[in-house]
């Protein structure tokens, strides 16, 4: 008899530290950095690329939409952007090489940098977005009356576990 309460214990200890541990890895949160090279995508201690980024937010529609839409609006702006400052440095390059300058290269790359400043913006802007509305549909949120509460008892009888919700 005495073996059966510390076995049903042990088997309520093992399905409490399941459940926690299936309830944690569930709520694991998308997150994003960016540094100078770009931007840096994590879930848990896993790193993410684009596609696996892509992927992994399919099942959610708007989320999808805004990070995809976020992806193309960063492609756009790294083009433009390296273009532009090509096109900025080459009379700059002419002008120190003592050089015959042409200035409307310049120009033209100034306006490719200024219209990438908005895109890279907006792209910032989509994928927080996405990320955040993922991970606000992904965790487990509990009310704030919700405290489940976990006690060991004992008795004559013998050790038992006592959860309150």
């Amino acid at each position: 008899m005495k073996f059966l309460k510390i076995k049903s214990f042990k088997n309520a200890l093992f399905i409490i530290l399941i459940l926690s541990t299936s309830i944690s890895c569930f709520a694991q949160e998308i997150t994003i950095r960016q540094d100078f090279w770009g931007y840096e995508f994590k879930k848990g201690d896993q790193e993410l690329n684009w596609k696996q980024l892509l992927k992994e937010t399919k099942s959610h529609t708007e989320s999808y939409n805004l990070i995809k839409r976020g992806q193309s609006q960063n492609t756009l702006s790294t083009i433009f952007s390296f273009a532009g400052g090509a096109l900025v440095g080459i009379p700059i390059g002419q002008t120190i090489g003592s050089g015959d300058p042409n200035w409307v290269l310049a120009i033209v790359g100034g306006a490719l940098i200024t219209v990438a400043i908005p895109l890279s913006t907006s792209s910032k802007r989509n994928l927080n977005n996405g990320i955040s509305n993922y991970n606000s549909k992904n965790n487990i949120t509990f009310s704030d009356d919700f405290q489940p509460e976990i006690s060991l008892i004992g008795n004559a009888s013998g050790l038992g576990l006592r959860m309150r919700f």
